[in-house]
């Protein structure tokens, strides 16, 4: 990474190397340095916490793919290595404020997904990572827990009802909207069994049919999600906890970000692996 931006004419840089018990640490030692520029390479964990860390300050952040998903970075940059993004993006640097979305203190930037058939990609990265025991036992998991799991959610337009998942969409990835668009947009989705292995990473990018009878769409601005017992909840690919309740709320001009100025964000952002 550093030969990269060295040869991009980049030198005054300091760097961080870690497993994830550290990266805290690391990005609160990086903040004392008050730095422009935020790059970042890791998985969605990593890479939520980082924007948060730039949330309402006048850093930029430019996160890399080092993860499954990789859910922010495959939507600003597309679904391309991570040295192409950077260097992409160093060549024709474009800023850009990014809208987000929020559940407690908890926020998100690309897609949260409320429901049991989320699991499978926790279970998709314990194949990533070749464990595969851990792997099956997640997915006998996601299995039960979409049989015994229903979500009800109510939205601030006056739409509510059940659903297998609810994903909330910002507008970054939007087919419906604009990337300035000041709303949400939620789709609450029944599906059969077959259909969960592409589930969560079809719901997460908003890659839906858009004449799907299963697929409820409605923009918003606040959404609340309940269950009959704990939600399986995942924040841009990060699981997090929140009991049976969760209140979603839109959040404007989030983070600041550098993308490529050559590129359509959005276009490539859709695109499947």
């Amino acid at each position: 990474m550093l030969d990269v931006l060295k040869s991009a004419g980049v030198t005054n840089c300091k760097a961080w190397c870690g497993d994830s018990d550290q990266i805290e640490r690391a990005f609160a030692e990086a903040a004392t340095h008050k730095p422009k520029v935020l790059l970042v390479l890791g998985g969605d964990g990593t890479i939520r916490t980082a924007a948060e860390a730039c949330t309402g300050t006048d850093t930029y952040l430019l996160p890399l793919p080092g993860g499954t998903l990789n859910m922010l970075p495959r939507a600003l940059y597309g679904d391309v290595a991570w040295q192409d993004a950077l260097r992409s993006t160093l060549a024709t640097p474009l800023t850009k404020a990014l809208s987000g979305g929020r559940t407690g203190d908890e926020l998100f930037f690309v897609a949260a997904v409320a429901g049991a058939p989320g699991l499978w990609m926790e279970a998709r990265e314990s194949i990533r990572e070749r464990d595969i025991v851990d792997a099956v036992e997640k997915s006998a998991v996601a299995l039960q827990m979409m049989f015994d799991t229903q979500i009800r959610y109510a939205i601030s337009s006056g739409t509510g009802g059940e659903a297998d998942v609810l994903a909330v969409i910002c507008p970054l990835v939007s087919e419906e909207m604009s990337d300035s668009e000041q709303a949400l947009e939620a789709a609450a989705i029944d599906v059969e069994t077959a259909e969960l292995l592409g589930l969560a990473t079809a719901a997460a990018f908003g890659r839906w049919r858009r004449d799907d009878e299963s697929v409820t769409l409605t923009k918003t601005r606040h959404v609340t999600v309940q269950s009959n017992r704990d939600i399986p909840l995942f924040l841009d690919g990060e699981r997090i906890r929140v009991g049976t309740k969760a209140e979603i709320s839109f959040v404007p001009n989030a983070v600041n970000v550098i993308v490529p100025k050559t590129k359509s964000c959005k276009k490539e952002s859709l695109v499947a692996r």
